[in-house]
């Protein structure tokens, strides 16, 4: 008997049918991929399984308890560790909340799933990858027979994302019954014993993974075959230096760096490579003005003080693709057009005297949901209402309008399709093919070496070595990556 069945589920928003007559069936102890382009119906139909969503047609059966893992965590940030695993489920002495025992019911559910976590840390203190593993332990908790997983590598390293699925294996041995939504196909072949294909709200495809490939995969997400990337110029050996960082120190919750030096060129991609964790944010808040920092950076010969923050960088010309798009880029309740111009609302091009020019904000938008392909394709709809991939193409394509001279890209595929992730992968090489200076920060080396010049490596906050693209040297970064001399 299956752990959970869908069947002719149709769930519509308005007049998008979002998912469109899917079946489906999850087993005890076995791993189920479920993959498609960004605004598939995935999430949607992860949703209606869990309970949170209610189908407009079809039925489910569930037979257990089941979690799941949402995408965008579902986190009271300023509550600890122990608080978030335990809410509504709190242990208690007579009337008392019993905290000694919540600490050591999430300190043994870390150690029994390998997913270690300071109970009394508040969670917006975390890093992203540990707020992951805070939303995992909250499920497990609940010792769930069926796991739903949206996206849960999407924010992980690469060393986490192993050990995450180190756990997801034990699981699935356990009897779990685990579906795994996801768009990296590597992980989908790697752990998977079969994988459905979702497009525009239907199942088009279903495999046995060990019978089919990544490219076979990628070919039924999008219907055809996936464009190769935008080929870059040849650009001339003398460029101008648009930002120069000299021995630059700074601290997050998260990491710090200590005496970074950096230049990042005119028509160069320049990517840093390094564990999450290394000093990649400290270095990104600092360039972007969100964080007290010590040392200096130019940009296009003029030192930008930490005291000038955001604002006064984007007027300058920097633009940042920030790494947590709905806590960070943009309003969930607006709509497509309002956050298309969100940080421009003050330009002239979008002004009418005192009032914003709609019909001119509605253009600009438009021109992002076309350029970027964004699904639906309404520049009315709520952001909110969009598929994170989306939401991150809404993000990207406001970042690369009107040619901007530098742009820091922050994990800028994280989280959608390997259509999308093309899409937006060949927009940055235009961009810098244009002239702007791009500091790329990825956790994925394959990302790294297709779109960078020169790659610079973060360990421990420090420098650990450089590379230009002719010395691109896989296991001699992944070596640095680690600390190796």
């Amino acid at each position: 008997m299956a752990a959970i069945a869908l069947r002719g589920i149709v769930k519509r928003f308005g007049d998008l049918v979002a998912v469109d007559g899917v079946d489906l069936e999850l087993e005890g102890g076995l791993i189920v991929g479920l993959i498609g382009e960004n605004g598939a119906g995935k999430s949607t139909l992860a949703n209606i399984a869990f309970g949170a969503l209610a189908p407009d047609e079809g039925t489910v059966e569930r037979n257990g308890v089941v979690g799941l893992v949402h995408q965008h965590f579902q986190l009271v940030e300023r509550l600890s560790v122990w608080e978030n695993v335990l809410l509504g489920r709190e242990p208690r002495k007579g009337w008392r909340l019993d905290v000694a025992a919540a600490r050591a019911r999430v300190r043994e559910l870390g150690e029994r799933y390998g997913l270690h976590v300071d109970p009394d840390a508040i969670v917006e203190t975390l890093p992203i990858g540990l707020k992951q593993r805070v939303e995992l332990l909250r499920e497990l908790e609940r010792e769930p027979a069926i796991l739903l997983l949206d996206e849960p590598t999407a924010v992980l390293a690469p060393g986490e994302i192993e050990s995450f699925f180190t756990t997801i294996v034990t699981l699935a041995k356990r009897g779990v019954a685990i579906l795994v939504v996801t768009h990296k196909l590597a992980e989908v072949i790697a752990y998977t014993s079969r994988v459905n294909v979702m497009r525009a709200g239907k199942i088009v495809a279903r495999y046995v993974t060990a019978q089919t490939t990544t490219a076979e995969l990628a070919r039924a997400m999008v219907g055809g075959e996936i464009p190769p990337l935008t080929q870059r110029t040849v650009l001339p050996r003398q460029v101008l230096p648009v930002v120069h960082v000299q021995g630059l120190q700074a601290n997050t919750e998260s990491d710090s760096i200590d005496g970074v030096d950096l230049v990042v060129q005119a028509g160069e991609i320049l990517g840093i490579a390094g564990v999450e964790g290394n000093g990649q944010t400290a270095l990104a808040d600092a360039l972007a003005g969100l964080v007290p920092y010590e040392g200096t950076i130019r940009f296009r010969d003029e030192d930008l003080g930490p005291a000038l923050g955001p604002r006064g960088r984007i007027v300058r010309g920097m633009q940042i693709i920030p790494q947590d798009r709905q806590h960070e880029a943009l309003v969930l309740d607006w709509t497509v057009t309002e956050n298309a111009i969100l940080g421009r609302e003050r330009n002239r091009e979008f002004r009418r005297g005192p009032q914003i020019d709609r019909a001119a904000a509605r253009a600009f938008a438009q021109t992002i949901v076309e350029r970027f392909d964004v699904r639906p394709p309404r520049v009315d709809a709520r952001v909110r209402d969009l598929s994170g991939g989306n939401q991150q193409k809404i993000v990207v394509g406001r970042v690369l309008a009107g040619e901007p001279t530098f742009v820091l890209a922050y994990q800028p595929t994280r989280g959608i399709d390997v259509g999308a992730a093309a899409l937006v992968q060949s927009r940055l090489i235009e961009a810098r093919n244009a002239g702007t200076a791009i500091l790329l920060i990825s956790f994925g080396l394959d990302e790294i070496f297709a779109l960078a010049d020169r790659v610079v490596v973060l360990y421990r906050g420090k420098i650990a070595g450089e590379f230009g693209r002719d010395a691109f040297d896989r296991a001699r970064i992944g070596a640095l990556m680690a600390g190796a001399s």
